[in-house]
């Protein structure tokens, strides 16, 4: 009797799977509680899975994602940002927004901030609205393929 095939994320790159199962994880918490922690949770984890698919967009345009030659330290979102626009032409539109997202998660992580339900929300739609974009139109991926359904639908 033959096995059934499991379906695997083998196509995607180790960049780009940590980028979705960050994204999961902060969807989770975004949608699991109104609570101080799970809004901080969320913030942090959904800028960490912008990060890492701008850096994959910048190592799939054939750039490196490190600095310099052979280092071991990897560019910034800024750094990306810089290659993306500059270097591969791709526009960023939603950026503003994301900047402030940016801003919100450097100050949960370096100055203790609680975000509010309300800021978490105007966060999270905004970055939601450039994940799917960026997804389907630089990555070539259908985000449905890779996000809970459950979360996408509440979005």
């Amino acid at each position: 009797m033959a096995k059934a095939k499991k379906k695997t994320s083998a196509k995607l790159s180790p960049l780009l799977r940590s980028a979705f199962e960050v994204l999961n994880h902060g969807l989770h918490h975004y949608f699991r509680s109104n609570t101080t922690l799970d809004m901080k949770f969320s913030l942090l984890h959904v800028d960490q899975a912008i990060e890492l698919l701008l850096k994959e967009r910048v190592r799939a345009g054939g750039k490196s994602i490190h600095k310099g030659n052979n280092s071991k330290e990897t560019i910034s979102i800024w750094g990306a940002y810089d290659i993306l626009t500059n270097d591969l032409k791709v526009a960023i539109p939603e950026k503003p927004n994301l900047e402030l997202l940016h801003e919100e998660r450097n100050n949960i992580q370096h100055k203790y901030a609680n975000p509010s339900p309300d800021d978490a929300a105007f966060h999270i739609d905004h970055a939601m609205k450039f994940i799917r974009r960026f997804v389907q139109d630089e990555l070539k991926l259908d985000i449905a393929e890779h996000i809970s359904v459950e979360y996408l639908n509440q979005l």
